[in-house]
């Protein structure tokens, strides 16, 4: 087994999921439902557990499906890290400007599964980095990866309100935004990984 590879790679997942991007705006907008009466009862414990199981499931199902989908679409390994390492820059760069779409929430309850979980949090370039993965990587690895991001972002949103307190609102973005230049780092390693196997001549 692989622990040092199993690191790596919950590293790379939780940097591109990226929990301290979204935990501002999903705390601000977990304190508006609580006001009303109908969310009395709403726990910030039960909002993380609901998002956390989502992200699991998720995540082991693009660590399994990963090869075989490139088998069956006939996409080569070295295509999919080009177009996956843009994805990723993209992704960083976009994620710069935080996440927005919360605010547009009127019942969190609905929002838990889409769009928080997913694409918020598992979003195209989780799914693309763990397919990327599956070529270097075999499916336990991916698992036991996944489990243990999905563990480390637990960890992060069911401590929101303390980081927050801690770091200020600030402080929490900027460090959603040193994730995101991690994010874009990973993109610019799968395209020149990707570029470097192309048989140009």
């Amino acid at each position: 087994m692989n622990l040092e590879a199993i690191i790596v790679i919950a590293v790379k997942l939780f940097a591109i999921i990226d929990p301290f991007s979204v935990l501002p705006f999903l705390l601000a907008v977990y304190k508006e439902a609580v006001k009303e009466d109908s969310n009395k009862n709403l726990s910030w414990n039960f909002i993380v557990n609901k998002i956390t199981i989502a992200i699991a499931i998720l995540l082991v199902i693009f660590s399994l499906l990963g090869r075989p989908l490139l088998d069956f679409l006939g996409i080569s390994t070295q295509a999919l890290e080009i177009a996956g390492g843009i994805l990723l820059i993209y992704l960083g760069v976009d994620t710069m400007g935080g996440f927005q779409q919360l605010r547009f929430i009127r019942k969190l309850e609905e929002a838990i599964i889409t769009p928080i979980a997913t694409p918020l949090l598992v979003g195209p370039g989780t799914m693309t980095a763990l397919i990327t993965l599956s070529v270097s990587y075999n499916p336990l690895i991916l698992i036991l990866s996944s489990l243990l991001t999905t563990f480390l972002v637990y960890l992060t949103l069911l401590s929101g309100p303390l980081l927050i307190k801690v770091l200020g609102e600030t402080g929490t973005v900027a460090a959603g935004r040193f994730t995101a230049i991690i994010i874009a780092a990973f993109g610019i390693q799968l395209i020149l990984q990707g570029i470097s196997q192309l048989k140009l001549v």
